[in-house]
């Protein structure tokens, strides 16, 4: 019995395919019907925005630089681990002759010194680079973001919504999308 009180007393919200609220509790002549939410595509918007695209061209650029760095170093390995073989057939050289073969074990010592340096800065280059990456993307995704929500509330204004749907989330047949509305309005920018 309790609960045929507090029935009454219950609104019911519907959000119907096309975007508009309306009170299923009131007769229809009575509600109003707004479009009040908008779709957009921001996977779509994102990779399309002009900012994005610079940031794709700044870190392919950086990577590219790093590369030839850690590329340069590798090389120098290269050649340090060259010369230790070099020394090292030299003291083999000096053993089999009963020569004297001091000098040459500490030039080996020293190339051994070189080679592990170099592999330490080889790695530590590395690692530097995937982090400087990782803050890069997250720095510019920041940016574009910030970006792209202030165009959406450009979009909300013109459309006098007051929500934003991601599309990929909601299927529809009708909807007011506005993708090509906010990457031409960042390409305008």
């Amino acid at each position: 019995m309790f609960l045929f009180f507090i029935a009454p007393a219950v609104f019911c919200f519907e959000i119907p395919i096309n975007g508009a609220v309306e009170r299923i509790d009131e007769p229809v002549e009575n509600q109003v019907i707004q479009d009040n939410i908008i779709f957009v595509d921001m996977e779509r918007v994102f990779n399309f925005h002009p900012m994005t695209l610079e940031y794709k061209k700044e870190i392919k650029t950086f990577i590219k630089t790093r590369k030839d760095a850690i590329e340069n170093r590798v090389k120098e390995l290269n050649a340090l681990k060259e010369q230790a073989k070099i020394v090292n057939l030299k003291i083999l050289e000096a053993k089999s002759e009963n020569s004297p073969f001091d000098d040459l074990l500490r030039q080996l010592s020293d190339i051994r010194g070189l080679i592990n340096d170099k592999k330490l800065e080889i790695s530590d280059l590395s690692e530097r680079t995937k982090t400087e990456i990782a803050l890069m993307e997250k720095r510019n995704t920041a940016e574009v973001l910030k970006d792209i929500e202030s165009l959406l509330k450009e979009e909300l204004k013109k459309h006098k919504a007051t929500i934003v749907l991601d599309k990929q989330s909601v299927v529809t047949e009708k909807c007011k999308d506005v993708t090509n509305e906010v990457i031409k309005m960042a390409k305008d920018r």
